[in-house]
């Protein structure tokens, strides 16, 4: 806590700093490019997008259901964070519906279409093309990235691996920065509940010859407390949050056909998870160089090269029946982790009857944890190492093949590589320092074909038709191999050496109608299976304190599980998305999801097959309505529907289902200041958010409202 403690004096100053900085700047005299009035159009099937084929390409040509989150969304939103935006997109969900300012890591793993229910994302996510995926665990912290550099999402569902490999199993989740074209600036500070305060600024420069930003947000919240309000005790406490993160890119024309480009980022947070012995923190850089070479024929090479490393620490706690004491169960003191990778991709220009891309690319990870654990008599008397090597490598070929004027087939192969080495466990005593375990896992490797085959058909010219089929695969991370891991809750998780990837088979068939620029209608059914897919199964629930194998000592009321290839999951499910611009500035937008994802095959655990899949609600909906001029007024109102689902693999523990209503209100003062204002969860509704077998109940953010200024100049 005392990082947290130093780290929120620090951003006083930074308060002060940020909110002079904003009236300063709104009273400056400097060009300004004021922002065009939102358009009388919806998201075009024309929109060009790069994810579904690691190609230039439109939302229409693809055969699998692509999203965009444009600009416009990203601002009309109530939501803070890109975490919290992307929670109002139905079929893409996180492990639970936290705000991602009091949620703890493992709890923004994010995945798509009901395949979720572990720490370890089942979705690759992307800033241009680099994944921003936790090397070792798998799951993403979102607020490394600032909504402010952000200039559209893109999100694949399915069908992603040929292209992205065996991290992208769900899908694809595809953020991409802005890359301005003139010199501006930007300066926002926003205050509200819980003594939060957020601060960004960024710097754009843009000539002829190079272009790029540099950007900054901090963050401070005393956050808010999750455990149910008649299950909390003395040690429940707001779970308060900190960050900084700095980005910066650049892109050089270096001459007619070659452009290169560099981005650099460093992310340092700190929080507290709800009760006084729980805390994390996370400091994490990033960087990124790459070119592109076009040839006089339009084909391009791309190549991209990157670094993760981070180093990450956490600890944990065993509380007592009333929840008025507390001592700790678990100290990860240092979790160093890095990743290395390049990717090669060379497309055909696409002007002929072929759209070829082929590519290659390749990613390795490495980590350790080093963690006390056993406490007795006011100290810990263990220590664990774990850790390991991982390498993931592939190779991809995929065409477009335009047959006539209507019909366009698209077909991919990849394989892909994968090694597991150098994983080990070691256990000491710390008084002595005498080993109690030594153990090495052996080294495993494993090649795997995928394969995408689709068609898109253009009845007319206002419909289009989709399809395709296609497998993926995800193999499992360092995480889930060899370290196990402690929740609240008394909740024990094994790891296992043995996991053997996940597995995916799936198609879906779509329509999209598009009969004018005010109105869009996309329709998408689909159905996967999953085998081999990885759970974290109950062994057994402790009715007293004991030992429970393989997990060791477990508290009573606490569990213990291990992740474990249970069988097959089946995804199938109905995605439909309206837009709509009725008139002038008004705007409808309505989404929603049926996907009842179940457990269909369990060898050896009859008990849950037929069972839901852990975490994933059979409905979940969204709708928007608002004015949305951004020369003068935005008023928009949210509503998010989350239906019921459960915590566990046996279906024992039922989170409630909610509604929710946000609103969000911009408005323009001057031709360089903005006022803006969001609420969110207006009728401050009590909603689960987690619910385990024991009715420990953790719920969403009360009635929050945040407001501030934002002073854009320049372009």
């Amino acid at each position: 806590m005392k990082r947290l403690e130093t780290g929120r004096a620090k951003m006083l100053d930074a308060r002060v700093g940020v909110l002079a900085a904003v009236f300063a700047l709104a009273h400056t005299p400097a060009a300004y490019t004021q922002e065009p009035p939102s358009p009388d159009s919806v998201v075009s099937l024309r929109e060009l997008i790069v994810s579904a084929t690691r190609a230039e390409s439109t939302v229409g040509e693809v055969p699998v259901n692509v999203t965009v989150v444009t600009r416009e969304q990203l601002r009309l939103s109530a939501a803070q964070t890109l975490q919290d935006i992307l929670q109002e997109i139905p079929g893409l969900n996180f492990r639970f519906q936290v705000p991602a300012g009091p949620a703890h890591p493992s709890w923004q793993a994010v995945t798509l279409r009901g395949l979720g229910g572990t720490a370890a994302s089942r979705t690759l996510v992307l800033v241009d093309g680099v994944p921003l995926n936790d090397p070792y665990f798998g799951w993403v912290r979102w607020s490394q990235v600032p909504v402010e550099i952000i200039e559209r999402v893109e999100i694949v569902r399915g069908g992603a691996t040929v292209s992205w490999g065996g991290q992208s199993l769900a899908g694809v989740v595809h953020i991409i920065t802005r890359s301005p074209r003139a010199a501006g600036g930007s300066v926002g500070a926003q205050v509200g509940s819980q003594s939060t305060f957020r601060g960004d600024a960024m710097a754009s420069f843009g000539g002829e010859k190079v272009r790029g930003y540099f950007a900054g947000e901090y963050f401070d919240s005393d956050g808010y407390t999750l455990t149910e309000e008649s299950l909390r005790g003395a040690i429940d406490i707001p779970s308060a949050s900190d960050h900084a993160a700095l980005r910066g890119k650049v892109e050089i024309d270096a001459g007619d056909r070659v452009r290169v480009h560099a981005q650099g980022s460093y992310f340092d947070q700190d929080k507290a998870n709800a009760t006084p012995l729980r805390n994390n923190s996370t400091q994490a850089g990033f960087g990124q160089v790459g070119a592109t070479v076009s040839s006089d024929n339009g084909s391009t090479l791309s190549f991209n090269g990157f670094f993760q490393s981070q180093v990450y620490a956490n600890s944990f706690s065993t509380e007592d029946a009333t929840r008025d004491t507390e001592v700790p169960s678990l100290d990860q003191f240092d979790v160093p982790s890095s990743g290395v990778g390049a990717n090669l991709v060379w497309a055909s220009s696409g002007t002929n009857d072929h759209g070829l891309s082929l590519g290659a690319d390749v990613l390795r990870v490495t980590g350790k944890a080093f963690e006390r654990f056993i406490f007795t008599d006011g100290a810990f008397e263990r220590e664990r190492v774990t850790g390991g090597d991982q390498l993931l490598a592939g190779f991809f070929a995929q065409d477009r093949i335009q047959l006539n004027d209507r019909w366009q087939l698209h077909a991919g192969l990849r394989l892909d590589v994968w090694r597991n080495s150098d994983g080990f466990r070691d256990i000491s005593e710390i008084a002595t320092g005498a080993v109690l375990t030594d153990s090495s896992f052996t080294s495993r490797s494993e090649t795997r074909l995928s394969h995408n085959l689709g068609l898109t058909f253009a009845a007319s010219d206002d419909v289009s038709l989709r399809g395709g089929f296609y497998s993926g695969l995800r193999v499992p991370t360092l995480n889930e191999l060899y370290k196990p891991f402690r929740a609240a809750g008394g909740v024990v998780t094994e790891a296992n050496a043995n996991l053997q990837p996940e597995r995916l088979v799936g198609a879906e068939i779509g329509i999209d109608i598009q009969p004018d620029p005010t109105v869009l209608l996309r329709f998408t059914g689909f159905w996967a299976n999953v085998s081999d897919a990885i759970l974290d199964a109950t062994i057994q629930e402790a009715t007293s304190p004991g030992v429970i194998a393989p997990c060791g000592f477990v508290p009573a009321g606490g569990v213990c599980r291990q992740r474990s290839n249970v069988g097959t999951l089946r995804s199938t499910g109905l995605e439909t998305e309206i837009q709509i611009r009725p008139a002038g500035a008004w705007l409808l937008a309505a989404s929603h999801e049926l996907n009842p994802t179940q457990i269909t095959d369990a060898p050896g655990r009859a008990e849950i097959v037929g069972n839901r899949a852990l975490g994933s609600p059979v409905h979940r909906a969204t709708f928007r309505i608002g004015h949305v001029d951004p020369r003068t007024l935005e008023v928009v109102a949210t509503g998010r529907y989350l239906g019921k689902r459960f915590d566990n693999d046996l279906n024992t523990a039922e989170i409630a289902d909610s509604f929710l209503i946000d609103l969000r209100v911009r408005r323009r003062i001057s031709r360089t200041l903005t006022a803006f204002g969001s609420l969110q969860n207006v009728f401050d509704t009590v909603a689960e958010i987690s619910h385990d077998a024991s009715d420990f109940i953790r719920v969403a953010a009360p009635r929050t409202f945040v407001g501030g200024l934002r002073v854009r100049v320049g372009g």
